[in-house]
């Protein structure tokens, strides 16, 4: 191994570090934004909203986000986002020191600023992973999500530890400290733009005609959509389903929801080994069933070693059926379009959990838990069953 290789290794491991603990620090923002409108006002349709504002930015920003990538350097980019998400904790921390509207609109605005630091970290991260991994795209790239999806879930129990022992402003500090650190260990991490030759809007046109014209891509994203429609009931329903049907306290009701992890890790560090015995289109499709029954089963149950069996079962078949969609997205696409590619994803991971997690706020207003929660479940194995059909590219991808 020469110098050259030992450096980038090196950058390697820092971006992985830096990476685990942005998203660490993400997922403990969006929740502080969801718990505290639930807990604190009692408000799950403002819960949905503000979840609508920290992943519905994206919808508009990403795109832009995306060619920005192409185009200058997904480092500098990256810190851009953390500083986002730094005002954003601000605004929380200042909205939960005061009372009436003022408090509403100062919360409001910081889901805004969660937004915006979604739009652009998540393309920036996978660009330079992009950058940084060379030949071993598709193991770096199941690497990483695994450490996404450990970000996520990890989240709440810390949440809930914070709270315990100082309340919100332990959870705004907590989140304030791992992005300044996720900061500083990418500081020197340097990667240059590919540059530019056109508009920023002509370049989101040829990513978008680049991701159309590939068929494998293309259906890999429309099946993206599928999965990340369970994230948004997760997060909104699981923590209502877990305080009012389970009875669990703060600190359980956290380790509940933490146990997700524990199951999106096992699926995604076994994705690759069974997507080798079965095919990679298979597994994703077989994942996504494991990952909408497990949620259709959480709603029929209402012993707590039961939901969490399905949590599990649910949470493994995301896992793995996610990893393996980041996977093919990080090997099967050129480096020219691999900002514009990723930001596609990335506006799906991040727009559909925000609209079906709206779509959960407000159908919990109308219908009971249990009922939201079947309901999702079904809706979700449905149109995974539906897709397996008719996605004929992806489900027959192997390698």
């Amino acid at each position: 191994m020469n110098t050259n290789q030992e450096y980038k290794q090196g950058q390697i491991v820092r971006f992985l570090m830096a990476s685990f603990l942005g998203f660490l620090a993400g997922h403990l923002t969006n929740y502080s934004v969801i718990l505290y409108a639930q807990d604190v006002w009692n408000a799950d349709a403002l819960a949905g909203i503000g979840f609508g504002l920290s992943f519905g930015v994206p919808l508009i920003l990403g795109w832009f986000a995306g060619a920005w990538c192409d185009s200058y350097s997904p480092q500098k980019l990256a810190q851009a986002a953390h500083l986002s998400f730094l005002i954003a904790l601000g605004l929380l921390h200042f909205s939960s020191q005061m009372d009436g509207q003022i408090s509403v609109v100062l919360f409001l605005f910081g889901a805004g600023f969660v937004g915006m630091g979604w739009s652009v970290l998540a393309p920036a991260r996978m660009s330079l992973l992009g950058r940084l991994a060379g030949e071993r795209q598709v193991k770096l790239a199941v690497v990483f999500n695994i450490l996404v999806m450990l970000g996520f879930g990890a989240a709440p129990p810390i949440l809930a530890f914070c709270r315990k022992i100082h309340s919100w402003e332990m959870v705004h500090l907590t989140g304030i400290t791992l992005f300044l650190i996720a900061m500083v260990l990418l500081l020197g991490i340097k990667t240059d733009g590919l540059g530019k030759s056109s508009s920023a809007w002509d370049r989101i046109l040829r990513g978008v005609s680049y991701a159309k014209n590939h068929p494998l891509l293309k259906q890999t994203l429309l099946f993206s959509i599928v999965i990340y429609c369970s994230m948004g009931p997760v997060q909104v329903m699981m923590p209502r389903f877990a305080k009012g049907v389970l009875e669990l306290g703060e600190l359980e009701r956290g380790f509940f929801l933490g146990g997700l992890a524990l199951a999106l890790l096992l699926g995604g560090g076994v994705s690759l080994k069974l997507a080798k015995k079965v095919g990679y289109g298979k597994m994703i499709f077989l994942a996504g069933l494991f990952c909408g029954l497990g949620f259709l089963g959480i709603g029929f149950s209402t012993i707590v070693w039961v939901s969490v069996l399905f949590l599990l079962f649910s949470g493994f078949g995301a896992g793995a059926s996610i990893s393996l969609i980041v996977a093919i997205l990080q090997s099967e696409v050129t480096t020219e379009y691999r900002g514009r590619l990723v930001s596609l994803y990335t506006i799906t991971s991040q727009v559909i959990p925000a609209l079906s997690g709206l779509l959960s706020g407000l159908l919990l207003v109308k219908v009971s838990i249990t009922a939201a929660v079947i309901s999702a479940g079904a809706v979700i194995t449905l149109v995974v069953v539906l897709s397996a059909i008719r996605l004929e590219t992806l489900r027959n991808y192997k390698t």
